[in-house]
């Protein structure tokens, strides 16, 4: 709370305008009062202690809430009304100065009174033996001790991990941008957010803390907290620790709940001074007689996260929650966003990916200067979403995905020089090139997506030469017949993440990817119009850092042989729709690093040929622990199985033809 005043008094001099001296003081009292209340960590389990922390904390809350929300209204006001809110909240911050006076008094005393009686209890209970003092395991003793020895915001960090449901992976991305929402990160000079979250992350994976799971091609890196560590902190929390609540748990404390997890009716939340809400799960259709959002417990809500329930529209209580820094509806059922989402200053992240039909943003969304990461994607058809003219005024804009750029736009994301994550659907030939141009702008760009305007069934990307693409691209995704592949491709020796999406190309890309030096996740979606690969795919030493190829192809038949040497890293690959390869490459065999293979669908002769015990081809796979498969006979089964269900009569021909 202590930096988070120091912060604020950084950003908003002129809300605090004639108020500094005062912030100041209480500044000076809650140090006070972290000092009085380290004082009493040694006795940090005593129920007293324990019920003096909570208050505190709840103190604190309070504290912030108020604040941040002057710091709203008074930017919404001018002139005298401006004054008049500015006196009345120097009123507030006097009765905020007595009470902290007096919580410090009280604590003082609290914690002086129970040393006194931990030296009593400490003076009878020495004759406690050593076989009881080890009740608890080693094991234990190791997680709390490896947990202890984590700063601050990388405990906070492992124990928002636990809020959720131990079978919930969550995405890596997602939680970076909680964490910062959640300002359970601390600020450095210099450094965006977002990456400092990124380093603690992967300081708790380096620490095996966190584990991410089974990386495949386009599933993006998922995290969960093993076991272990997850009870210990499990137990924090119900310590009041770190206050979340999942209100499915019959060991859950809600009183304390600042964050709630849960897949109920919530009944429970009225009266909660809540900070967070996650519903996860399907839910029943939102209808106005539920409407729990009106309950007195969202009102400071900065996270509200609706991902996959079956909400059709926006409850008007979300326009009015203008503490709101992140707003997830992916996978809603919404169909478009009201112009009160503009009343949402303080969002930072708005996710509507895969909602309803959201064709176009409302013009209010400009009001939200603080924006971070605005994720999109439309989840029928192939247009993009349509942006309000002066989008440009969003300069804090990290994510920009799933947006149709034509009318302009093109021409004006050159303002938005910090963005890190580009997507853009429907590019056309006529503003192509305002989009390059825009791009050259974009220095710090991480990660790219261009997807081609579908036009008559075809879809022609069109990528002008010469182009300079950003120095630090770790990340591209192109999705469109390419004429061929583009000269710039040899520069991106930063990237890590490639899908060429129907391209068609007649030339073997191969050639020039096998040699970018930090590949490691490689998608080629017919992309590749060949019938045949040999050696030429990956010379010895190719592809150098791979760790997941995937290939779909309905022309590629034979896949002759690899160098050894070839593919030193690769540990997933991945054949994809190949319905006609009946080869695996000689070779296959020397690649020992691989764990998984995929082949959906495969061939009923070439299954035979694969087989374990009898197969004369099973000797290329037999190294790799994990090979699925299913063969294109039991494909049609399937196929046909489903149709009949439905009702439908199907003949072989259409049957072939689904697969």
């Amino acid at each position: 709370m202590v930096k988070r005043l120091d912060y604020l008094l950084l950003k908003e001099k002129e809300a605090f305008a004639g108020l500094e001296d005062q912030i100041e003081r209480v500044v000076n009292k809650l140090r006070e009062l972290a000092g009085s209340s380290d004082d009493g960590s040694s006795t940090e389990e005593d129920g007293g202690i324990s019920t003096w922390e909570h208050k505190l904390r709840d103190f604190i809350d309070d504290v912030e809430n108020r604040i941040e929300e002057f710091i709203i209204q008074i930017n919404k006001q001018q002139g005298s009304d401006r004054i008049t809110l500015s006196n009345s909240f120097g009123d507030e911050i006097l009765t905020i100065e007595s009470c902290l006076a007096e919580t410090i008094h009280r604590m003082t005393q609290a914690i002086s009174s129970t040393a006194v009686q931990g030296k009593m209890e400490e003076t009878n209970s020495q004759g406690l033996n050593e076989g009881q003092l080890s009740a608890s395991s080693s094991s234990s003793v190791s997680f709390e001790s490896n947990f202890l020895n984590l700063p601050d915001e990388l405990q906070n960090c492992l124990l928002y991990c636990c809020i959720f449901p131990e079978s919930y992976w969550i995405a890596k991305g997602k939680l970076i941008r909680l964490l910062v929402a959640e300002d359970l990160i601390n600020k450095k000079a210099g450094k965006v957010m977002e990456d400092i979250a990124e380093e603690n992350i992967y300081e708790l994976v380096d620490q095996r803390m966190l584990h991410i799971a089974n990386k495949q091609a386009g599933a993006g890196t998922k995290l969960q907290v093993p076991s272990p560590y997850r009870e210990f902190c499990l137990h924090r929390i119900e310590e009041g620790n770190f206050r979340t609540s999942s209100l499915n748990s019959e060991s859950s404390n809600p009183q304390l709940a600042r964050r709630v997890v849960t897949n109920s009716d919530l009944p429970e939340i009225d009266n909660l001074p809540l900070q967070s809400l996650f519903l996860i799960g399907n839910q029943k259709p939102y209808e106005e007689k539920d409407c729990w959002l009106k309950l007195s417990g969202t009102k400071f809500l900065r996270v509200l996260d609706l991902e996959n329930t079956k909400m059709e529209s926006l409850p008007d209580e979300v326009q009015d929650m203008i503490h709101l820094r992140y707003l997830g509806l992916k996978h809603t059922e919404v169909t478009e966003l009201p112009a009160g989402v503009g009343n949402l200053i303080a969002l930072q992240t708005l996710d509507i990916r895969w909602c309803g039909r959201i064709e176009a943003l409302p013009k209010e969304v400009l009001n939200l200067v603080k924006l971070r990461h605005l994720k999109m994607f439309k989840s029928t058809g192939f247009c993009g979403v349509m942006l309000p003219k002066g989008i440009g005024r969003l300069t804090n804009l990290l994510t920009l995905t799933g947006i149709n750029v034509s009318g302009g736009i093109a021409k004006e994301l050159g303002k938005l020089t910090q963005l890190r994550r580009l997507g853009v659907v429907d590019v056309a030939e006529d503003c192509i090139s305002d989009l390059l141009s825009s791009m050259a702008n974009m220095q710090g760009l991480l990660s790219l997506s261009l997807e081609a305007k579908h036009t008559h069934n075809q879809a022609k990307l069109v990528l002008l030469e010469p182009f300079s693409p950003p120095s630090f691209l770790r990340k591209l995704r192109l999705e469109g017949l390419l004429e061929k592949i583009p000269s710039w491709f040899g520069s991106l020796e930063r990237l890590t993440n490639l899908r060429l999406g129907f391209s068609h190309l007649s030339e073997n890309p191969a050639l020039v990817l096998q040699l970018l030096p930090n590949l490691k996740t490689l998608t080629l979606w017919h992309a590749y119009d060949a019938k045949q690969m040999g050696k030429e795919f990956c010379n010895a030493g190719g592809f150098p850092k791979l760790e997941v190829l995937s290939i779909a192809s309905h022309v590629l038949e034979e896949w002759t042989d690899l160098e050894e040497g070839a593919l030193p890293s690769l540990k997933y690959l991945n054949l994809h729709n190949c319905l006609q390869l009946r080869m695996l490459p000689e070779g296959l065999q020397f690649v020992t690093t691989l764990r998984e293979l995929r082949m959906l669908p495969l061939l009923d002769d070439h299954a035979e040929r694969l087989k374990p015990g009898g197969g004369h081809e099973n000797y290329k796979i037999r190294h790799i622990p994990q090979v699925s498969f299913i063969t294109m006979s039991t494909l049609r089964q399937r196929v046909t199985l489903n149709y009949t269900r439905c009702g439908v009569q199907i003949g072989r021909g259409e049957a072939e033809g689904e697969a």
